[in-house]
């Protein structure tokens, strides 16, 4: 890269609500890149795809190959990629270009074979057990200002899409987790779960036995705008049994909402202690990593759902999430990209 200032960014981005698409959208929206590569890989169960998201932008139906990556990469300065480079040939084309790549990874899914020139990770979660020179970066949201109540009464699960197999499928967000300790609530109180995939979480409902006091609503298939997961809503639980990225935490947060977790790496790094649940050992899986599981302690959770509807203790959490949510817009953020870039 000639000089020290950036002249040309490149965006390889995903076209769908998942969490790379909401992720790779967000930087195309603030950082507005020069270029844009669109990845549409194959998928067993594939989400709506947003045609609309990234005008003018490079679409590769599939993963990219070495004339599409020649296209792509000609005249950039920096190539910005979320999770994944596609293969081998982004690290190996880029670097014979003099093209600097940054790929912000997820350490559940970081693969050694990947030879970025930076790695950026999004959480502080294992940060030491990173390749060196590896820098933290926060992935920021927009802030999304929404009327609060004085209690909370309405509470939402983001269940997302279910991945791994079926023995790992109740770690989604800790979904099955949170049913388990609706037995517990004393409050009247409403959760919503959505899902992206139809019939899960009426499959984890089918043996639960709730109280009366808690009436539960599912929602499934796919959101065009993730903001409206938290509009209308109180408060997010998310007991997800390992740490990370966890973009529902964030995006909640950026709505004003205070954020139910287990009281583990990252979660306990920035959040309030007492939206945080205690957990026990709950196994391990491989992904690209080897990760220990925790799961969320049900009565402890139970409190701490109850807890939110006390109107001092809620007013304090939204209170507590309205000033985390300054820290992290992209307008705070946006400096240390351009630097990360650079």
């Amino acid at each position: 890269m000639a000089g020290a200032e950036i002249t040309r960014i490149g965006l390889i981005a995903r076209p769908d609500s998942r969490g790379l698409g909401i992720q790779t959208k967000g930087f195309h929206d603030n950082m507005a890149p020069d270029k844009t590569l669109v990845i549409d890989p194959p998928s067993q169960q594939p989400l709506p795809i947003r045609t609309d998201w990234y005008p003018g932008a490079q679409w590769i139906h599939g993963l990219p190959g070495a004339p599409d990556l020649d296209s792509f990469l000609d005249g950039l300065d920096v190539v910005y990629t979320a999770e994944t480079g596609y293969g081998t040939l982004l690290w190996e084309m880029a670097r014979r270009r003099g093209v600097k790549t940054v790929l912000h990874a997820n350490w559940e899914f970081l693969n050694r074979k990947d030879t970025p020139t930076l790695w950026a990770a999004p959480s502080l979660w294992h940060i030491d057990q990173w390749p060196a020179g590896t820098i933290h970066l926060p992935v920021p949201c927009n802030i999304d200002d929404q009327p609060m109540p004085d209690r909370a009464t309405r509470f939402v699960v983001v269940v997302g899409r279910p991945t791994f197999d079926n023995r790992t499928d109740l770690h989604r967000n800790g979904a099955a987790d949170v049913i388990a300790a609706l037995a517990h609530v004393s409050e009247s109180v409403e959760v919503t779960f959505h899902c992206q995939k139809r019939g899960y979480i009426e499959k984890l409902l089918t043996n639960a036995v709730l109280p009366g006091n808690v009436k539960t609503i599912v929602r499934s298939g796919d959101i065009r705008d993730s903001q409206d997961l938290y509009r209308g809503q109180h408060c997010l639980l998310m007991p997800r049994r390992f740490g990370g990225l966890c973009l529902p935490a964030q995006e909640a947060i950026a709505a004003g909402l205070p954020v139910v977790m287990t009281d583990i790496s990252p979660n306990n790094l920035w959040l309030p202690q007492e939206w945080l649940v205690s957990t026990h050992h709950a196994g391990e899986f491989t992904a690209k990593q080897r990760i220990t599981c925790h799961r969320a302690d049900p009565h402890h959770l139970a409190a701490v759902i109850d807890s939110m509807t006390n109107p001092k203790f809620y007013q304090h959490a939204v209170g507590k999430a309205q000033r985390l949510r300054a820290i992290n817009t992209w307008q705070e953020l946006k400096p240390r990209y351009l630097k990360a870039l650079s």
